[in-house]
């Protein structure tokens, strides 16, 4: 019988998506002489600031790894129920581990291909990632609907 390591998953899943949000830190506060407003960071008037002080490609690379947080954020919580599911159900290590593991090498794919792409047409790979994320979850949720609806 395999390991399960699937719920180490889920914190794994919050740093890897808390990442982009130290990376935007980062790169705002390299390029504003070390400048950055923790008291309210997310101030419009901070917001304002940036845009005056900051060159604009540095504030649309902030802002693309802000956008990858936030949507890490969004997508944990589908994921833990997915993980714990799963779990619950009795998916097999195997299926757990392989699924976990996906989510979180596409979450690493998809922070890296959001921060460093601006064009519109490399965007559309962006989505292909995140929705290849998103059936993953949902493939964990019916697997393990199917095995509890028989309880």
């Amino acid at each position: 019988m395999a390991a399960n390591y699937s719920i180490y998953a889920i914190p794994a899943f919050w740093l890897l998506s808390l990442l982009p949000h130290n990376y935007a830190i980062h790169t705002i506060t390299s390029a504003n002489n070390g400048k950055w407003d923790n008291a309210n960071p997310r101030s419009s008037n901070w917001g304002a600031t940036i845009r005056a002080q900051v060159p604009a490609a540095s504030v649309a690379r902030y802002e693309r790894a802000e956008a990858a947080h936030k949507n890490g954020m969004e997508n944990l919580p589908l994921f833990c129920t997915a993980v714990v599911l799963g779990n619950m159900a009795g998916l097999e290590a195997r299926t757990l581990n392989a699924v976990s593991g996906l989510v979180l090498g596409l979450r690493v794919v998809y922070n890296v291909w959001y921060v460093a792409n601006s064009d519109v047409r490399k965007s559309y790979i962006r989505t292909g990632i995140w929705l290849a994320s998103v059936l993953s979850y949902f493939y964990l949720i019916v697997k393990a609907g199917n095995v509890l609806s028989k309880l």
